[in-house]
């Protein structure tokens, strides 16, 4: 009797703890908009970076992979709901890493900021936490793992915790015990030829040459090329200039093939995606840079859109790299993919001398339907040149807001944790159009004579 009674009264004991460890570990919520998919949502809150985010929200959603969002249901988000303690994020989170604990304040400040929430954590005294910490290899927040002895010598400073130590997206583990976020940095050339050599060794890629991009350009005389990307009606690019023949750039789309990126429904039942409106600027701004002189590598194809001056813009899947490459359906391989590319070429124009060498990444932010934002700026932080081309192309933004509208520019710019950036050997510019769903952004992309005006204005960021 008393064994029963005993065995009773530790399965209850085990019970409680279970239960109380499962209710500690809650879940961020939201309910998804009107058009709002997948990847949309997740860009929204600055998770889209890793592709383990994606597939965690799949799995604490029960959602099968590509599932589509119900408009008004509420999701759980890969972010866990934890208790500020007043004083500090550390002793929160009963962390040592200072870095770590910034890096997490930043990304609650940035929910605040976007409006995502209405007051930061210090005064609701609840603390937000992605819920992967050390990149998508590492344990999720609260699982058990086979320790290094560096880890083990970590985790002994640490205090018992219902979490395990957190430590920020996008932060790195160093020896020593040492961490220190890395989210800004420019990744170094080691890491990306180990990356280029992941890819490699899966066929990825294919050897770029000259022949594999020989459809797409002809040269027609000294002062004329012939583009076929730039579809029949703008495939003649007379030269105009060669005020930027001594300068390379890298234009990549943002999104292509399996992924539309973000999508909004218009008033009219069209559907517009990111990837469509994207490409379009961005062939724009290619043929703007080539009319000067410059030398263009467009990295996302679709040999089939061209330069179009329609409103509504049909969405499909057939882009492909550079190369003729498919992308594939995982994020993390399809922008190493493109990024393999970009790093390949500016080593080949690198040994030919050139210096001046750009990577331009073209987006449509996903916000709140209410957040009208104007045409923003992303730079990589180790780069001087990165940093001064965003600030130029925010000066000369500024001016024409003036000029045109008659009203102050309120594009930003900064420093963001995105792969494309950090990986990127060119000095990169990652830029954002506009929030896809407010309805007067929507307009500034819909109209092809804005995309034009966004893509002129562009071009004069870049002539010194």
């Amino acid at each position: 009797m008393f064994h029963r009674l005993f065995i009773v009264a530790t399965l209850l004991s085990l019970s409680f703890i279970v239960n109380a460890q499962n209710k500690k570990k809650e879940y961020l919520t939201v309910k998804a908009a009107k058009g709002q998919g997948v990847y949309s949502l997740l860009r929204t809150y600055n998770l889209l970076d890793q592709k383990c985010n994606l597939d965690m929200f799949y799995e604490i959603n029960k959602l099968s992979p590509a599932s589509e969002l119900t408009k008004g249901r509420t999701y759980k988000l890969p972010v866990i709901k934890t208790k500020y303690d007043g004083k500090s994020i550390r002793t929160s989170l009963e962390i040592v890493d200072y870095e770590s604990a910034k890096a997490i304040q930043k990304f609650n400040q940035e929910l605040v900021k976007a409006k995502l929430r209405s007051t930061d954590y210090k005064s609701t005294g609840e603390l937000l936490v992605p819920i992967f910490y050390n990149g998508c290899e590492a344990q999720e927040v609260g699982q058990k793992k086979v320790q290094s002895s560096a880890d083990k010598s970590y985790a002994a400073k640490l205090k018992s915790s219902s979490l395990e130590p957190i430590q920020a997206l996008n932060s790195t583990p160093q020896l020593k015990n040492k961490r220190i976020l890395v989210a800004d940095t420019k990744l170094d050339e080691k890491n990306f030829e180990d990356e280029m050599g992941k890819i490699q060794n899966n066929r990825r890629t294919l050897k770029i040459t000259s022949e594999n991009d020989k459809p797409f350009t002809r040269q027609v005389s000294n002062k004329m090329v012939k583009v076929s990307l730039f579809g029949k009606e703008k495939s003649e690019v007379p030269i105009e200039s060669d005020e930027l023949k001594d300068q390379i750039f890298y234009i990549v789309p943002g999104h292509g093939g399996p992924d539309p990126g973000a999508l909004a429904k218009l008033p009219n039942s069209h559907t517009i995606c990111e990837d469509e409106y994207a490409y379009d600027v961005s062939l724009r701004l290619a043929r703007n840079l080539i009319i000067r002189g410059a030398t263009v590598h467009i990295i996302v194809q679709d040999k089939n859109d061209g330069i179009r001056d329609d409103r509504y813009l049909d969405c499909d899947e057939d882009e492909k790299v550079m190369g003729g490459l498919e992308m594939p359906t995982s994020q993390k391989k399809r922008l190493r993919q493109g990024m393999v590319k970009v790093n390949q070429l500016y080593l080949e124009h690198k040994l030919e001398g050139f210096k001046k060498q750009w990577m331009v990444s073209i987006h449509i932010d996903s916000q709140p339907e209410e957040n009208r934002q104007d045409v923003f700026f992303y730079y990589q932080a180790d780069s001087k040149k990165s940093k001064r081309k965003a600030k130029d192309l925010q000066k000369v933004f500024t001016e024409k807001y003036q000029e045109v509208q008659g009203r102050d520019y309120n594009g930003s710019i900064s420093t963001r944790p995105l792969y494309v950036i950090r990986a990127s050997q060119p000095d990169p510019i990652f830029i954002e159009l506009a929030n896809i769903r407010n309805p007067k952004d929507q307009e500034r992309i819909l109209s092809p004579k804005n995309r034009q005006v966004l893509a002129d204005w562009l071009l004069q960021g870049f002539l010194d």
